[in-house]
């Protein structure tokens, strides 16, 4: 069944497909460019065949994304669950697996595997609820691993949703970065806007630069837990939740997290060394307070014993 999206613009846009690029981030420009060559993109319900029709104030687009046929679904490997009740399951995600498909792919992700032992989830419908992704009420990047949140029916997701938009929900990871950081702690404030040149990348913003429109907040808190000769052990606490806000902002300190392929050095480490290692938040049905917590890697724990040479 292929995916239908509707939006409408806030603002102009010189052409249509400047506008899709914004919102359809999980598509290369050649995808967004075949979209409306094959007739799958109509603007105010009239088909458009050309990239360049100007986007005004209120023009309601429409897309039509198709997908793979879907095969039967058997899973490759199994939830190490942290805590399960009737309402919520909390998962310690690994690193490599996707928690949900990006338009057009076909790959293993974690809600494929959630689907398959909990099939009740896709009941989960309604206003201001994304169909393609039920139970989903937060993300990890693909190469993060980690406490991972999902919800199996639609009041605890609303609920849990509402937590994160209000910034009540207290996330912590665990990463290696290149070299020492400037300061033992403190908070990095810089705003994040996805990069013109690379729409794989997002780029820090000097308030004032131009494009600032588009920017959005983003604040970390560090602290560096230990310093060794070449890179650092530190802890993590976002008090927003961009897209690759933690990578972004390391590497624009000058401390790429090791193993980054695209913000820093992917040979420094075998894989991205970021773990979500702890969540607290309320829990949506009982409103007891719930903290769980991920065990530190085995591999950075390794990692860290050989290269163990304190500065």
């Amino acid at each position: 069944m292929n995916i239908h999206k509707r939006f409408i613009a806030k603002k102009a846009y010189p052409r249509l497909d400047h506008f899709l690029v914004e919102f359809l981030p999980d598509l290369s420009r050649n995808q967004i460019a075949k979209l409306i060559k094959d007739n799958r993109v109509k603007l105010n319900n009239e088909p458009i065949k050309k990239k360049s029709p100007e986007i005004l104030v209120e023009d309601v687009v429409d897309i039509e994304i198709p997908q793979p046929e879907k095969k039967e679904y058997h899973p490759s490997f199994e939830f190490k669950k942290l805590y399960e009740d009737p309402y919520l399951l909390i998962i310690d995600k690994p690193a490599g697996i996707p928690v949900h498909k990006g338009a057009g792919e076909e790959v293993e992700t974690i809600l494929d595997m959630f689907r398959y032992h909990y099939p009740q989830v896709d009941e989960i419908a309604g206003p201001n609820i994304d169909n393609d992704r039920p139970g989903i009420v937060h993300r990890l990047d693909r190469d993060t691993s980690g406490i991972l949140v999902l919800a199996k029916d639609i009041v605890t997701m609303r609920r849990l949703q509402k937590q994160f938009k209000r910034r009540e929900v207290r996330k912590t990871y665990l990463a290696l970065v290149s070299g020492h950081m400037r300061y033992r702690g403190g908070t990095i404030d810089a705003p994040i806007v996805r990069s013109p040149r690379n729409r794989t990348r997002f780029i820090v913003l000097d308030r004032g630069h131009e494009g600032m429109e588009n920017a959005r907040e983003a604040v970390t808190e560090y602290y560096v837990i230990r310093e060794f000769r070449d890179f650092s052990y530190v802890r993590l606490s976002p008090h927003t939740g961009r897209t690759h806000q933690l990578r972004v902002h390391l590497s624009h300190a000058g401390n790429p997290i090791l193993g980054d392929k695209i913000y820093g050095k992917a040979s420094s480490f075998e894989r991205l060394a970021l773990h979500a290692y702890s969540i607290e938040f309320t829990h949506p049905i009982t409103g007891l307070t719930m903290v769980s917590y991920s065990p530190f890697p085995p591999l950075f724990r390794e990692f860290i014993k050989s290269m163990y040479l304190p500065s």
